[in-house]
């Protein structure tokens, strides 16, 4: 099998999104894709691994049972896929309900690895390099399907993007955004140092009346202060919050941090909490999620009833009483009690030890009145067997008696 650097002819693998997107424009793009599909190469873990830029760009990528949840959790129809790096989200949501992708990524290194895969994938749809919190759009990519494949074009950057019945989203967590006071998101002014609050912001402003947008984000965004707290607390008034999920931490490759989802529909008319933090399969390097606790928790999304230790429904004066934090615990308590400890058991395990340590002890006392050597020896014997019983050693040293 070969590798897409050798694929594509680049012995450093940092000439390799050049190399990839320059085909991809070339006549020559089908050979390529061909000869890619034909050696099943994953492309979204060769990014990760030699590409993915987490310290500059905050890239974490999305884990596929978060793939497969946050497609369950969609409604059908039209999705945006924003800040969507590889595309492993919308590439998810596009077999699962059979629609045509629409990404939008910054990163100019990651968009030749988005295109690469989809076209293997004989996916349709547009991938944009698009700047989501400025709003600003660079260039645009349109898939056409081709047999098994697909084929990509430039479009024109004009391109209305419009509304979906789904926004999904796992944006660069805590971003900083320096320039935020330019770029104002439906009347607010975004923290600079977390960007947060202005990918949901901006998401809402390409979701349709009755659409859903499904965000993965750090659970600070449920209980930070200062501009966020007003932020979510207008959210939470305007009845835009309609579910918080709580996830295991280890989830990700590259970071141990726990990430919550939060869900957004317009004329919600209460907030549902879940706490999942426990649902999960442990593996070596990350932990995992099965269907089955996926299942649970998009069955327990749908019914919204209150289910102990898991799950619960929220009212606004629920929420309203704890100041508009939407931390989890505040809503689902997981705290099992635990039994009282039988007293009576305790202190007969206690009496057992202190016979068994009695019977050692007479033993080693046993050992010590049989050992043989010098005097010096047979004295500091005698000194720690008179300690072991609790006796007061007085010195063995002569005194000096000189008048």
């Amino acid at each position: 099998m070969m590798t897409l650097q050798e694929i594509f002819r680049v012995q450093e693998s940092y000439k390799l999104p050049d190399a990839i997107m320059e085909v991809l424009m070339s006549k020559e793009a089908e050979k390529y894709i061909r000869v890619v599909k034909d050696n099943k190469i994953d492309i979204r873990d060769t990014f990760q691994e030699e590409q993915g830029d987490r310290n500059r760009l905050k890239q974490d990528f999305t884990p596929d049972c978060l793939c497969r949840l946050v497609a369950d959790l969609m409604k059908k129809g039209s999705c945006l896929d924003m800040c969507s790096g590889t595309g492993a989200l919308s590439k998810e949501a596009a077999r699962t309900h059979n629609i045509e992708i629409e990404e939008q990524e910054y990163s100019e290194r990651t968009i030749p690895f988005a295109i690469l895969d989809a076209c293997v994938n004989g996916l349709t749809g547009w991938i944009s390099r698009n700047d989501c919190l400025r709003d600003e759009t660079y260039q645009v990519y349109r898939l056409t399907k081709h047999q098994d494949i697909s084929l990509p074009i430039i479009e024109e950057t004009d391109r209305e993007v419009g509304q979906y019945n789904n926004v999904i989203m796992n944006p660069p967590y805590s971003m900083k955004f320096p320039d935020a006071e330019w770029y104002p998101i439906v009347g607010f002014t975004i923290p600079k140092s977390k960007a947060d609050y202005g990918f949901l912001l901006r998401g809402l402003q390409h979701l349709k009346e009755d659409g859903r947008q499904i965000a993965i984000l750090p659970h600070g965004v449920l209980f930070r202060g200062a501009g966020e707290g007003k932020i979510r607390e207008w959210l939470i008034k305007q009845h835009l919050i309609n579910a918080v999920i709580g996830l295991p931490d280890k989830l990700f490759l590259n970071t141990s941090i726990p990430v919550c989802i939060v869900i957004m529909e317009r004329d919600s008319p209460d907030i549902f909490f879940i706490d999942a933090s426990e649902e999960f399969q442990k593996q070596s390097a990350q932990n995992d999620m099965t269907d089955q606790q996926l299942k649970k928790i998009v069955d327990c999304f749908r019914e919204r009833t209150d289910v102990e230790r898991y799950a619960h429904r929220a009212l606004y004066e629920e929420i309203e009483k704890n100041d508009y934090n939407l931390n989890i615990p505040r809503y689902v308590d997981i705290f099992e009690e635990e039994e009282l400890p039988d007293i009576g058991a305790i202190l007969n395990t206690l009496g057992q030890i202190e016979t068994e340590e009695r019977k050692t002890k007479s033993r080693l006392y046993d050992i010590l009145e049989n050992l043989t050597g010098s005097p010096e020896d047979i004295r500091n014997v005698k000194k720690h067997q008179s300690l072991m019983k609790g006796e007061r050693h007085e010195s063995t040293v002569p005194t000096d008696t000189h008048n």
